[in-house]
């Protein structure tokens, strides 16, 4: 019996990432036809405005927006299948 070994857990991450970004892409792609709208459709959530702390030497700007729609979300599910098949 051959053990099959695990990937590094950036690996996933990396697939992940990926498989948002083809969605995000393939959202925007069918967004423009009605009978498919509803995967283009965001819920973003994060910090906005950014937060800013001036130090009077260097000023720093933190902030972050995530954006969900059902095609990003579809893209990762296909992201985590593809990386468990592997």
């Amino acid at each position: 019996m051959v053990k099959k070994t695990r990937e590094p857990w950036w690996v996933l991450l990396v697939i992940v990432i990926a498989g948002a970004m083809l969605g995000s892409v393939f959202a925007d792609a069918v967004g423009q036809f009605t009978y498919l709208a509803p995967l283009g459709h965001s819920v973003s959530f994060g910090v906005d405005p950014p937060v800013t702390l001036d130090l009077r030497v260097f000023t720093v700007t933190l902030g972050f927006t995530v954006r969900l729609n059902l095609a990003i979300v579809a893209g990762i599910i296909v992201a985590i299948y593809v990386f468990r098949v592997l």
